[in-house]
């Protein structure tokens, strides 16, 4: 296949990268409105083809076009894509509105073209055994998840610190609980401690089975801190991403009722087991969403992190923010 890429910054580059090392890409054309960004990507890898508009791209012959702008950017670029009858990658957050979501993916269904958006967690060796162990039954029925995204910037001047951060926490949590599981219940509090967005936000969620999900998204903290913990009736998970070896530990915990001995007297007993570390397998993400969409266009399939996926995300957020 051929290929264009439009916009090379620090994520668009990663995305190159893993194009040039995939055997079945044979061309990729870059357009970027930084002339030097475009000429960085050239040094670094020589066989991509640089083009001076995204129109001049666009009529190459080329099957799939990757996406990764700003996301004010996302809706015009993808609608331009698709008239064009390219396959289309956007990066996350999709679109800033449900009403652009479903514009992209009827368009998409009416040309029969694949959409994927760009939710890399889920093709990450630790989010794909968490999904491996809820779906086994190993940690029981989850109770509730607790997150936390934060680190010291980047402080973005187009989105607020939802829409850049949340999509990764919600894309997780949708893929463990199942695509088809609705967000029931929201409470928001976000805060503006510098600029013109908000870059904290604490959220409550309520979904389906009496689950509940809660966590804070901020741009303000002395150190990064990328951690999930999701109970389940039988273990629980720690995730933590920042680590470099240990990412999952399951915890064979749990609290049982015990018969009251007198009146107004209530016991629990507090089970301790093992920490098992699971080993992990040690490919990257971003290679393995590649492929996925690459395979996904060959054999006329969904993607994993296809545009439904997208769609659901910014319905969550658009009803996250009313809350």
């Amino acid at each position: 296949m051929n290929v264009g890429v439009i916009g090379v910054g620090y994520w668009g580059k990663n995305i190159v990268r893993n194009l040039v090392n995939c055997q079945k890409i044979e061309k990729i054309f870059i357009f970027d409105i930084n002339d030097k960004k475009k000429k960085d990507i050239k040094k670094h890898y020589p066989s991509v083809v640089l083009t001076d508009s995204i129109n001049e791209l666009l009529e190459k012959n080329i099957e799939i076009v990757f996406v990764i702008t700003p996301p004010e950017t996302h809706f015009e670029l993808g609608e331009k894509i698709l008239e064009n009858n390219k396959h289309l990658y956007l990066e996350k957050p999709f679109v800033l509105s449900l009403k652009e979501a479903d514009l992209l993916i009827r368009k998409a269904q009416k040309k029969n073209l694949k959409i994927m958006s760009g939710h890399t967690f889920l093709y990450s060796p630790p989010v794909r055994k968490i999904k491996e162990l809820v779906d086994s039954g190993e940690i029981g029925k989850i109770e509730f998840i607790s997150f936390r995204r934060i680190n010291l910037g980047i402080h973005r001047q187009d989105v607020n610190v939802l829409w850049d951060l949340l999509p990764h926490d919600l894309s997780m949590i949708f893929y463990w609980l199942g695509f088809d599981t609705e967000i029931l219940e929201s409470k928001t509090l976000l805060k503006t401690t510098v600029g013109e967005h908000p870059d904290v936000g604490f959220v409550m969620l309520k979904f389906p089975d009496n689950i509940i999900a809660e966590g804070i998204v901020s741009w303000l903290s002395p150190r990064k801190i990328r951690e999930t913990i999701i109970v389940g009736s039988k273990k629980m998970i720690l995730y933590n991403d920042t680590e470099a070896e240990e990412k999952i530990k399951i915890y064979d915990k749990k609290v049982e009722e015990l018969e009251p001995s007198d009146f107004g007297e209530y016991q629990l007993a507090y089970r301790v087991g093992d920490i098992t570390v699971p080993s992990l397998d040690t490919y990257e993400p971003l290679s393995l969403m590649v492929k996925d969409f690459i395979f996904s266009i060959e054999k006329d399939k969904s993607p994993l992190s296809n545009g439904e996926l997208g769609l659901k995300i910014v319905k969550s957020i658009e009803k996250i923010l009313k809350s």
